[in-house]
């Protein structure tokens, strides 16, 4: 459980070293973590970019022709970022395009706070999300936080985040790939002389990297102190406020919060107490490195792990400075290797490149227009296709959705009742009838397809409403008439209840909801498919 835990640990951080890319010891006179720290402090701008994924791809012999189908539409991805408009940190809009083999699908995208719009070429009506608002929905969630109690830790982050980042940045090793150069460059159809940060990690410098990490942090005492002391100012007063607030909650007894706040109401001591824990499990992890990494790594089977930490992950990446220090452009690169030869992919290939203008200028944010409604995310569930409801069919959306992802594609696997008086009918199994008709429970196939079912028992009635066929089925108990979309339709066998189910022609359900169906007569088993 240790070894586990360990390796956990490791892993996230080889992660964030892989994402972090930078030093704190100046190159040629740049100091590349002042320049990021600029950055991050940029209150308005303008911005252009695009994130590109390219597949790259292995032996695909073995694959499907589905499979090799999702590979030619996605083999080479770009979500363009035509224009960003950062009002300031919380109005930001964004006007772009996802770009893929057969097309582009253009999109317009708006934050306000912690409110989310984005209207796609297609959509009905605009889609909006509130990640507070969702979370707060969730009756009964111990996770879900007072939207007063969110909306103070979301700035009290906003706060700290400059503090986090230049605790980081400067304790962050330089890699052993980094060279700088004079260069100019175009931003914005505008050419800056500027200078150029290249920087290469390979994925076997990474626990070199992060062991140096951990030593800097670990000798940075000043450093450590004052980032918890910043940390207990920003925190400690909305933990006392909510601990007074609801002391019900927490399900401590008495000794536990008057300890705690014996450590709450005293700064230094609290800030002692942290930063003596952390120091002991960097001193010991530092102390234990090179055993329990050569432990660890010799003891990895996984060949994905393997290639993960070897010279075939590569990250590159270009920062381009201004003389005001700040990063006006980004041009950066990464190939993860992939090992699974089943898969028929050998390698992933993300581009990353961005243009920053306008800093600290006025900027105005785009609006969406909201006034013919909206579709609320929070409300569509994960268990049915009512997403794809949003949006209109004959759009390149709905198509990349449908058609290239298979979204909406089920395949469900039914076995025969037996032809045994004694057997048991339940909700899940289909069966041939005295007419020689093959049954299945309605609820059950039409809920699994993302329907919905109601049951009228005064009129003997079920109607089945598929959103994603536009379709509506009435089907009336031991009657061989059924409705859909208000037309008669014969039926080869009536409906009838069997132990608390109902029963209805398969073929006819199934066909009604967009599906195929076939027989095994071997394992006696059903296949109801839907693309």
């Amino acid at each position: 459980m240790q070894r586990k835990r360990f390796t956990w640990w490791i892993s996230t951080a080889l992660v964030i070293m892989l994402l972090a890319l930078t030093g704190c010891q100046a190159v040629q006179g740049l100091d590349l973590g002042q320049a990021i720290q600029n950055s991050a402090s940029i209150q308005s701008a303008e911005s252009k970019g695009s994130l590109q994924m390219d597949i790259i791809t292995g032996n695909t012999d073995g694959l499907s022709a589905d499979e090799k189908r999702m590979i030619d539409v996605l083999h080479h991805v770009n979500l363009e970022l035509k224009s960003v408009k950062m009002q300031d940190k919380q109005h930001i809009s964004v006007d772009g395009a996802l770009i893929y083999s057969k097309g582009s699908i253009p999109f317009q995208l708006n934050v306000n706070g912690t409110k989310l719009t984005i209207h796609i070429e297609g959509a009905k009506k605009p889609l909006f999300f509130d990640p507070m608002t969702a979370q707060a929905g969730l009756a009964g969630s111990s996770a879900a936080l007072s939207s007063n109690l969110q909306q103070q830790l979301l700035k009290k982050a906003e706060e700290l985040w400059p503090a986090l980042l230049k605790f980081f940045l400067t304790n962050a090793p330089n890699p052993e790939h980094f060279a700088v150069s004079s260069v100019s460059e175009p931003v914005n159809s505008e050419t800056l002389s500027m200078q150029k940060a290249h920087i290469e990690i390979k994925g076997n410098e990474l626990v070199g990297l992060l062991k140096a990490f951990l030593t800097n942090i670990l000798a940075d005492e000043k450093g450590m102190k004052e980032l918890i002391g910043q940390l207990y100012d920003a925190l400690v007063p909305i933990i006392k406020e909510e601990m007074k607030a609801s002391p019900s909650k927490s399900g401590l007894n008495s000794e536990l919060p008057d300890l705690m706040m014996a450590y709450l109401d005293n700064k230094t001591l609290a800030v002692e107490f942290v930063y003596t824990t952390i120091q002991q499990f960097l001193r010991k992890a530092l102390n234990e490195w090179d055993k329990n990494m050569q432990d660890t790594l010799s003891s990895v089977s996984d060949s994905q792990v393997k290639a993960l930490l070897s010279d075939k992950t590569i990250l590159k990446t270009d920062f381009f400075i201004d003389t005001d220090k700040q990063i006006r452009k980004v041009n950066a690169e990464l190939t993860l290797p992939l090992t699974e030869v089943s898969a028929g992919v050998s390698a992933l290939k993300f581009t990353y490149t961005s243009e920053i203008w306008n800093i600290n200028k006025p900027v105005t944010a785009s609006v969406i227009d909201t006034s013919g409604g909206v579709l609320n995310l929070s409300e569509v569930s994960a268990n049915n296709d009512s997403f794809l409801t949003y949006f209109n069919k004959d759009s390149k959306f709905y198509s990349f959705l449908r058609e290239d992802l298979k979204i909406a594609k089920k395949d469900i696997h039914l076995l025969m009742s037996q032809d045994d008086d004694d057997y048991e009918f339940d909700s899940s199994h289909p069966f041939i009838n005295e007419d020689q008709v093959s049954m299945v429970p309605v609820r059950f196939i039409s809920e699994r397809l993302g329907a919905e079912v109601k049951w009228n028992a005064a009129s003997n009635q079920i109607t089945v409403k598929d959103q994603l066929n536009d379709k509506t089925i009435i089907l009336t108990l031991n009657s061989k008439t059924a409705s859909v979309n208000g037309s008669s339709v014969q039926l080869d066998s009536a409906p009838i209840l069997k132990n608390g189910s109902t029963f209805v022609p398969l073929r006819f359900i199934a066909e009604q909801l967009g599906c195929k169906v076939g027989f095994d007569n071997k394992t006696g088993s059903v296949t109801i498919t839907r693309e």
